[in-house]
């Protein structure tokens, strides 16, 4: 596993899509989700052109999966297919595809 990024090393659920480790104790999921963006991409995040906020609201994204809500978002980030899930129990996944 990528110490940075939390990625697996196993073949991700969604075939043909890079999955990232998410736990909403440790890294709010707006940032974990540009994070991935990068590592995909291979720039830093501070380079990607889109900002997340013009997509999706990262404070709602956030608010989510508060409060012991699991569940699934999916929504398009600078030309990338983004699956969200989130388990009641605060981890997740990321698929960057």
């Amino acid at each position: 596993m990528d110490k940075k990024m939390g990625r697996t090393s196993r073949e991700p659920v969604r075939s043909g899509a890079s999955e990232f480790l998410y736990d909403s104790s440790r890294h709010a999921l707006g940032v974990r989700v540009i994070e991935a963006v990068g590592d995909v991409a291979g720039v830093d995040e501070t380079e990607i052109t889109t900002p997340l906020n013009e997509v999706i609201d990262p404070e709602a994204l956030n608010a989510l999966f508060k409060n012991g809500v699991g569940g699934e978002v999916r929504f398009t980030f600078d030309g990338y297919r983004i699956t969200v899930t989130v388990s009641e129990d605060g981890t997740g996944h990321i698929y960057v595809e």
